[in-house]
């Protein structure tokens, strides 16, 4: 009986060493959210940069993809780079224009 039992287990690991990481899907955020319900919504993001303004703002942008086409993890799927900006671990807002709009070479990047 200890056998089996040690032979389910094993099973049963390897099973999970072979799952696959599941990705959600791109929501629009809402402004207002915090760090954490943006984190519960998009999930764990692809990169983050951190910058200090010149009035010692912390200004914190959340990188996000944005797949287009394709749901599978395909790397040549078109994807968009849509970052999320959250200050006072609060969004103030998101995408590419608000992204360059609001980072100058005055700022200093932190991460």
């Amino acid at each position: 009986m200890k056998k089996l039992l040690i032979i389910g287990l094993c099973l049963s690991m390897i099973g999970c060493a072979h799952a696959k990481v599941i990705v959600k899907p791109f929501a629009e955020p809402q402004y207002g959210m915090t760090k954490l319900q943006m984190i519960d919504l998009l999930g764990t993001p692809d990169s983050i940069e951190i910058y200090k303004k010149t009035d010692l703002t912390r200004v914190e942008f959340y990188m996000y993809h944005r797949s287009h086409g394709s749901s599978d993890m395909n790397i040549s799927a078109d994807q968009e780079k849509v970052p999320v900006c959250l200050i006072n671990n609060r969004i103030v807002g998101w995408g590419k224009s608000y992204y360059e709009d609001h980072v100058s070479a005055d700022d200093i990047r932190i991460k």
